[in-house]
């Protein structure tokens, strides 16, 4: 646990310091009750400060060791910073304390998801504790759409995209008629344009995210989501678009910026590709997407820029996994230098892309026409 005393150092600098003299010269009584240190933490939590919402959740608790708000609370602050099993132990006591209430056991669920998502093998049954936890409050609660949206996403994530399709379905249906905010409706469309999008009915998706736009037009997710569908769909020019916006919105996305460069290679604005690929190898998990590289050397080969297309190239067919292409692609580089010893290593190259995927037309193509 974070220590209260950071935080009261923070509160003085926020300007909400435990008491100010009064004229009288007695001390102005601030003591505040659980419910209002809760929207306090709450409030926190909505704009991403996790600890500083987790002091108030423990201000509330001091006073009211039950407070179901702010164990709700507590636990989900201490998820939001990685503390895993604390916030397992503390939104169990949630739910214990509710009996059973939507709410805790909705955030109880996400948990044992995150737990999953962190370690597969150590927390392999972690989606069926899940799936079971929000069981549970769909009984209490059977058509309130966060609950339905959370059976949506553990079902994702166990692979059942008819089971999760049918629960975000539910959901966005249900969400219409209640005040959930347009953000939270936003993020419903786009789960559920997931779905769509991974059934192969693009144009669904296509529909559903830009509902997801409209509904909130600062989440970029959405637009990111409905740029690569407009990409797959043929239209160059939306998906540029949505996905320069998503970039805007969110700099430091991955998926975001590769999206972008690729469609913009892929839709011949080459120049504009290389820039954005370039920024993309540079950013924290690159290397997880080996496609990006071999992009990359592609756009190098583009601009005449052999040596680097071969540096890159030889990278995208070295990250794991073995991809055809990013051979195929090697090659190309190797015969565009022209170095010595760059046509034997380009027929090496051809020959791994064939051994990878038999029949590579392009490669066989290419390994043909050497000398």
């Amino acid at each position: 646990m974070i220590r209260r005393s950071i935080y009261v150092l923070l509160l003085v600098l926020l300007g909400a310091g435990a008491a100010l003299a009064q004229e009288d010269g007695q001390a102005q009584d601030d003591t505040q009750d659980p419910a209002t240190l809760v929207g306090d933490g709450d409030f926190y939590m909505d704009r991403g400060d996790c600890a500083l919402a987790q002091y108030f959740y423990e201000e509330a608790l001091d006073a009211t060791p039950d407070h179901e708000g702010a164990l709700v609370g507590r636990g989900r602050a201490l998820r939001c910073q990685g503390a895993l099993s604390a916030s397992v132990e503390t939104l169990r006591r949630a739910v214990e304390v509710s009996g059973d209430a939507a709410r805790p056991l909705v955030q109880l669920a996400l948990t044992y998801r995150q737990q999953y998502q962190s370690d597969p093998e150590a927390y392999a049954t972690r989606l069926g504790d899940a799936l079971d936890v929000v069981s549970r409050a769909e009984e209490t609660a059977p058509d309130d759409p966060t609950v339905l949206n959370t059976k949506g996403v553990v079902l994702y994530q166990s692979g059942d995209l008819q089971g999760a399709r049918q629960a975000f379905e539910r959901a966005v249906e249900r969400a219409a008629d209640t005040d959930l905010n347009d953000r939270e409706r936003s993020t419903m469309q786009v789960n559920l344009g997931r779905v769509y999008r991974d059934q192969s009915e693009i144009e669904l998706a296509r529909q559903t995210f830009r509902r997801a736009v409209v509904l909130d037009p600062t989440n970029p997710d959405a637009h990111n989501l409905l740029g690569n569908a407009h990409y797959r769909l043929g239209d160059c020019q939306a998906a540029e678009y949505e996905l320069s916006q998503a970039v805007a919105l969110d700099p430091n996305s991955l998926s975001a910026v590769s999206q972008l460069g690729i469609a913009l290679f892929e839709c011949d604005h080459t120049t504009r590709a290389l820039e954005v690929l370039e920024r993309a190898v540079d950013m924290e998990g690159a290397v997880f997407q080996p496609p990006l590289y071999t992009y990359l050397a592609r756009s190098y080969l583009e601009q005449g820029r052999v040596d680097e297309a071969v540096r890159r190239a030889q990278q995208g067919a070295l990250l794991p996994p073995e991809r055809a292409e990013a051979h195929y692609v090697l090659g190309q580089a190797y015969e565009a230098r022209g170095a010595s010893g760059d046509l034997d290593a380009a027929r090496e190259a051809y020959q791994t892309a064939l051994e990878i995927r038999p029949g590579y037309a392009d490669a066989q193509d290419a390994l043909d026409a050497l000398p």
